[in-house]
């Protein structure tokens, strides 16, 4: 598949986005409950979107929209909540590697939904990413009981959380494709933040979750961080997906998410890096490069 260089530096850039805010929210999940905390990135991220979708002239969205689009947010509220749960108790390196199964379910869910059908390679580099990943999280965190991660999923419990978080993604950006298809993309970043705010602001008021909007003002600049990284890493997703297959999106995004998880780890956290690690790393670049070549 050839790649243009513009598309190329878009999945780029909001994969190494989303890596970023990865980093920030496993920080904040240990000072804000994940409630309040998604709470505050949503609605902190719609200002920015509306006023893009001002700036572009507010453009409404078709009748075509809402199902996909509505769809999107309640599918983000779940996954953001069990995201945020899972990193706050479970290692980056240990959850994050977990993800890389979203590229080969979106690819899966991409067929029916949009009629995108990868290519033999595609498919190859692929699954390269994702055994890369999964090797990458082999007998990791100082567990010591050498068992392969898949009989190990049931032991930790932010990994097992992970897998589900990564089928739930699966479906949500094909969901966002056609959403865009019907709207311009800061109306649906607009729409799919603000509806999420809204959805986390009644769950608050039911007392439906635990947490308090107090806690937020506690740490205003890892919050500013962490929504300013994910307005810019969304927006280029919301972007890139109007260009390319969802699948390449999602591979690029794991595999880079996957490799500076590791790093983050190793530089935040003192998780150990050693030579299997860098294979792994290795693989999933190869996969990566099969993928875009």
């Amino acid at each position: 598949m050839s790649l243009p260089l513009v598309s190329l530096f878009l999945v780029l850039g909001c994969a190494i986005g989303f890596a970023g805010a990865d980093l920030l929210r496993k920080v904040l999940s240990h000072r804000i409950r994940p409630f309040p905390l998604l709470l505050a990135l949503a609605a902190g991220m719609s200002p920015a979107f509306v006023a893009w979708w001002m700036w572009s002239g507010a453009a409404s969205p078709s009748a075509g929209y809402w199902v996909p689009g509505l769809a999107s947010v309640l599918l983000n509220v779940v996954a953001n909540l069990i995201f945020l749960e899972a990193i706050r108790i479970s290692p980056l390196s240990l959850t994050i590697p977990m993800l890389s199964l979203t590229p080969v379910f979106t690819s899966l869910l991409a067929i029916p939904l949009l009629g995108e059908r990868p290519g033999r390679l595609d498919w190859l580099g692929i699954v390269a990413v994702v055994l890369g990943a999964f090797w990458l999280n082999l007998d990791r965190g100082g567990t010591g009981s050498g068992d392969p991660i898949w009989r190990r999923l049931g032991k930790e419990r932010g990994s097992l959380l992970m897998v589900l978080v990564a089928a739930l993604w699966s479906l949500a950006l094909p969901l966002d494709k056609l959403a865009v298809s019907h709207a311009s993309v800061p109306a649906h970043g607009t729409i799919l933040n603000t509806g999420v705010a809204l959805v986390m602001v009644a769950l608050l008021l039911l007392r439906l979750g635990e947490g308090s909007v107090r806690e937020i003002p506690r740490w205003p600049g890892l919050v500013a961080a962490l929504v300013g990284v994910s307005v810019v890493a969304l927006a280029l997703q919301l972007v890139a997906i109007t260009q390319v297959w969802v699948g390449l999106v999602e591979t690029l995004k794991r595999a880079v998410g996957s490799i500076l998880a590791l790093v983050s780890g190793w530089l935040f956290f003192g998780e150990r890096v050693d030579v299997q690690q860098v294979l792994a790393v290795l693989l999933m670049g190869v996969g990566v490069a099969v993928v875009l070549l």
